[in-house]
This record gives C-alpha cells, structure tokens and sequence, in this order.
C-alpha cells in the first residue's frame, strides 16, 4: 500500500500543474520582506510589484535608496533562497 501524500505536496502540485506555482511565489514576497531585510529596513520600504521577475521597492529616501543599493544581491539571495527558486532576478529601489 502506497503512503498518503501530504496536503501541501498535493497543493504545489495543483499550482505547477496550472502553471501559477511561480505567481503564488511572487505574490508572498510582499509578506516575506519585512522578515528577509529586518525591521529597520522594512520601516523604510514597501514592496510594489513583481514585474519580470525584477521586484520593484519603494523606498522613503535617497539616502536609504543609496544603502540598499550596497545590498542589493544580499536581499537577492536571501528572496529566492527563502521562495525555493530563482523568482527575482533583480530588485529595482523606487523613491525619491
């Protein structure tokens, strides 16, 4: 007798086979930020969108635009290790 398949191996399943497994990632990034770039930074941006697999963040200032600029393949990382694949290819800081 076979062993049961678990409920969230079904559900990754049902979203590869639809063809939407990568848009359910890209939607949680909004969610997973805060927790990947720490507070402080997260008190400063918003996530916007996911465009082509670029993420584009607002940011409150210039200056933390400039800093996180310094940061940008660190997020990167952090982004897909924690979504299980190469989702974004980039991080675009909107502001002013």
């Amino acid at each position: 007798m076979a062993k049961p398949e678990s409920i969230a191996s079904i559900i990754a399943r049902g979203l590869q086979d639809l063809g939407i497994s990568r848009k359910v990632k890209q939607a949680s990034i909004e969610h997973l930020w805060p927790e990947l770039v720490g507070p402080e930074v997260a008190a400063h941006t918003r996530v916007i969108k996911v465009d082509l697999g670029r993420l584009f963040v607002a940011v409150d200032s210039p200056v933390w635009r400039q800093e996180l600029l310094y940061h940008r393949s660190e997020f990167l990382q952090k982004l897909n290790t924690a979504l299980g694949e190469s989702v974004v290819s980039d991080i675009m800081f909107t502001g002013p």
